[in-house]
C-alpha cells in the first residue's frame, strides 16, 4: 500500500491519534489537521513534502518487522512509536515472555 495513494481505511484516526498524543507543532499541526479535514489531495507540493517528512516519515514503518506484512493504520502508531510489529506479532513476542 503507497502511504501516499489511501483511502481512509483508519488514516485519518491515525492522524488524529498522532495530533493528540504527540501535540505536533507548527506547519506539521496545521498540514495533518488539513489532511484530516481535506484529504492529502488539497496539499501543495511544499505542504506534501512537510507532511511526508514530519508526519509520515516519523510514525510509520513501512512493515511488521516481525513478519513483514502490512500495518494497519489502526495500529501504525504503536507500530511506529513502540515496537514495529503488527498487534498479532506484538501480541506473540509479548507472550513468548
Amino acid at each position: 500500500m503507497s502511504m501516499c495513494d489511501k483511502e481512509d481505511d483508519g488514516f485519518t484516526g491515525f492522524l488524529e491519534q498522532i495530533v493528540n498524543l504527540e501535540g505536533l507543532d507548527g506547519a506539521a499541526l496545521g498540514i495533518t489537521k488539513l489532511v484530516i479535514e481535506k484529504g492529502e489531495k488539497a496539499l501543495t507540493e511544499k505542504q506534501r513534502y512537510v507532511f511526508k517528512k514530519h508526519v509520515l516519515d516519523e510514525y510509520t514503518v513501512e512493515a511488521c518487522a516481525r513478519c513483514g506484512s502490512n500495518v494497519p493504520w489502526s495500529e501504525m502508531y504503536d507500530a511506529a512509536t513502540e515496537h514495529g510489529l503488527c498487534n498479532y506479532c506484538w501480541h506473540m513476542t509479548s507472550k513468548d515472555d
